[in-house]
């Protein structure tokens, strides 16, 4: 009876596998991939204050949430060349074993890196790969809270990957994967043992970072002419784009500010890395040149001290509506990859305040220049994936009070804006 049920499900998904698209990994095909991204370091390594190892001291970061744009090509059937870069990501540095309860030290962000090879030799709807090669995490900002002269070197070793694509299409997809390296870096600061910020310890680490990153995202392929994902799309003769997906944002952190009506020198602030939907809807005015306005989900960052004001708790949340209005100069509309610049004025619309250690806490709205560059790239005449990135020139004023006194911070902003997701055209 088993072998009979058995016979009759394989002779009904005979005709639905025969139907499915296969993802071929052809010598010439191009796979991109845009994804959300988590990735997570190992918190490992020995800690030596004063040049004397502390083997119960210990350091904790939190998981960073940022987007990975990856890209393959296949010289050869089922090998192919892999390279991906994420968009920033920020870490913090919490003490813990023998030195826990002590603020945080600071914040890194950093970038991740890759470059390496992959065998998938697996047609189908489900295609999984194994992949290795180099990862390097470059730090590309680091902020400090209680600690002094944070200094965490760039750091570089080998990884290994697995993952799986799911064919929706002969052109796009789904795909999942999970990726770990190996790597440490030598880090260092001075830690303040009194009140008055005199006296420091120096602290330094080998820091194990080892991370591991889970990607979930989209990707699309490209074939050679005379494959099934190759043939050319000509050229683009609709008037409307819409562009939807998920955008991760890192501001400047940058502040000026005064309590009591007196500079504060050396303070600073903390944001992390926060991601929210958008939406971009494009109109052509002329064959290359089209007006784009994006708009967002508000989303709630939450506002630290840094520097001289690193030690103290939370500041408050902010809520604010990221909006952009540009002229993008679309040089090429044609064919399966259009990239795109642009230029024009961002508003940032704060929807709401939460106070912290600063009461009272009001951000105004700002107005200031931004500026873009992305790229599309085509599945079909109409739809596609897409990546941008923004920067626009935000400086509002934030105002509250601290122990009775008044605060007023002049920020920087500046925020950046990495967005990845589905492009539709018509």
């Amino acid at each position: 009876m088993k072998h009979s049920l058995a016979l009759v499900i394989a002779l009904g998904a005979a005709p639905l596998l025969a139907s499915v698209p296969a993802s071929a990994q052809d010598a010439g095909d191009v796979t991109v991939r845009v994804a959300a991204s988590r990735t997570k370091l190992v918190d490992g390594g020995e800690v030596r204050v004063n040049g004397v190892a502390d083997p119960t001291a210990g350091y904790s970061t939190r998981e960073a949430y940022h987007a990975t744009f990856s890209a393959s090509y296949f010289p050869i059937d089922d090998f192919g060349i892999d390279f991906s870069i994420a968009s920033p990501a920020t870490t913090n540095n919490i003490p813990a074993g023998s030195l826990a309860g002590t603020p945080n030290l600071g914040d890194d962000e950093f970038v991740l890196l890759t470059l390496g090879g992959r065998i998938q030799p697996f047609e189908g709807r489900f295609s999984p790969y194994v992949s290795g090669g180099l990862q390097v995490q470059i730090t590309s900002q680091e902020r400090d809270g209680l600690g002094v002269n944070l200094d965490i070197p760039n750091a570089h070793g080998p990884y290994v990957e697995g993952g799986v694509e799911f064919g929706v299409s002969p052109r796009w997809g789904l795909f999942a994967s999970v990726r770990k390296a190996w790597y440490h870096t030598e880090a260092s600061g001075l830690l303040p043992t009194d009140a008055t910020f005199t006296n420091f310890a120096q602290v330094n680490a080998t820091a194990e970072l080892d991370p591991l990153t889970v990607q979930v995202g989209l990707l699309t392929r490209f074939g050679s002419p005379d494959s099934e994902t190759g043939p050319a799309i000509g050229r683009d003769d609709t008037r409307w784009t819409i562009r939807a997906g998920l955008t991760s944002l890192r501001l400047a952190d940058k502040i000026d500010l005064s309590v009591g009506g007196a500079p504060f020198p050396g303070a600073g602030l903390s944001t992390f890395e926060h991601a929210t939907p958008t939406v971009q809807i494009g109109y052509f005015l002329t064959d290359n040149i089209a007006v784009n306005a994006t708009l967002g989900i508000p989303p709630t960052v939450d506002v630290y001290g840094g520097g001289t004001i690193g030690a103290l708790p939370q500041l408050g949340e902010v809520t604010y509506g990221p909006t952009a209005l540009t002229l993008q100069l679309h040089p090429i509309r044609h064919g399966r990859i259009r990239p795109y610049v642009g230029a024009g004025v961002s508003y940032m619309i704060v929807f709401g305040t939460e106070d912290g250690a600063f009461e009272d806490l009001e951000v105004e709205n700002d107005f200031g220049l931004a500026f873009e560059a992305g790229t599309d790239f085509m599945i079909t005449e109409r739809w596609g994936l897409f990546v941008d990135v923004k920067h626009a020139l935000l400086r509002p004023t934030a105002t509250g009070t601290f122990m009775g006194a008044p605060v007023v911070g002049e920020t920087r902003l500046d925020p950046w804006a990495f967005s990845g997701g589905v492009t539709f055209r018509f």
